[in-house]
Parts: structure tokens; C-alpha cells; sequence
């Protein structure tokens, strides 16, 4: 197998300006900025969405973030190509709750069992007024 030389290493420019020196100016090249703009908003919903839940739910849950993947591919003549993504996960809503007890025959029901044994059901009040109602002093 033959060894292949090391290409020379290119003199370093002191200022090219066409160079890409910040994450913007990298996200700007995608889709004609675009994608810049559509990472922009969808992190100001993401912020909204944890706001939203804090708001509603309390701050256990609020959490949120996002992936961001960058693919690069060179081609043969020193041309790169590169493809991005961006995946964000807001709070999840917590699970809706609900409370009930089980009778006897293991059925849901809302009335508790301790209140059933409390009550023994409508007791006769001897002394009072037929007609009214009224409970007489004895």
C-alpha cells in the first residue's frame, strides 16, 4: 500500500473575512437563516411552556431542554457539507389525580368506610313534638 503524503499545512490568514467565528454566524447558514430564526422562537416557547407549568403546577416538573445535532460531511474538492437539528422537550403535565375508597363488595365508591361505621343510621329522638318536629326537654 502506498503512503500517502500529508497535504501542507495552509498559512493561517490573520483575517479572512468570510471566516465563521460564532455558533450564530454557523446557525445563519442554514436555510438562509431561517433555521436561526425558528431555533430562536421555538427556545422562547420552551421557556414560555416551563413558565406556563410553574404557573399552573408548582416548580417540581418545570424542567425542559434541548439537543442540538450538527452533521458534518466533506466532499472531495474541500467542500463540507452540513445538516442540523434541534429537538426540544417541554415539561410534561403531571399525571391527573383522584381519590376514592373500596366498599365491601370492592367497588369504587366516595364514601368512606370509617363514615359508614360512624354512622349507624337515623336514630329515634322519643321526646319530640309530632307536629313539628321538636325536640322536648325532658
Amino acid at each position: 500500500m502506498a503512503k500517502r503524503s500529508q497535504p501542507s499545512t495552509p498559512e493561517l490568514v490573520e483575517h479572512d473575512p468570510f471566516s465563521i467565528r460564532s455558533i450564530e454566524q454557523l446557525f445563519t447558514l442554514f436555510d438562509g437563516g431561517q433555521f436561526l430564526e425558528t431555533f430562536m422562537a421555538d427556545h422562547r416557547d420552551l421557556l414560555m411552556q416551563m413558565q406556563e407549568h410553574n404557573e399552573e403546577y408548582g416548580h417540581k416538573g418545570a424542567k425542559g431542554s434541548f439537543s442540538l445535532s450538527v452533521a458534518y460531511e466533506l466532499g472531495g474538492s474541500g467542500d463540507m457539507a452540513m445538516k442540523i437539528s434541534a429537538d426540544f422537550k417541554g415539561p410534561k403535565k403531571p399525571p391527573s389525580q383522584a381519590a376514592a375508597y373500596v366498599d365491601d363488595n370492592g367497588q369504587l365508591t366516595l364514601y368512606s368506610p370509617l363514615m359508614k361505621r360512624m354512622q349507624g343510621g337515623v336514630r329515634d329522638v322519643t321526646p319530640h313534638d309530632p307536629e313539628t318536629g321538636e325536640v322536648r326537654d325532658v
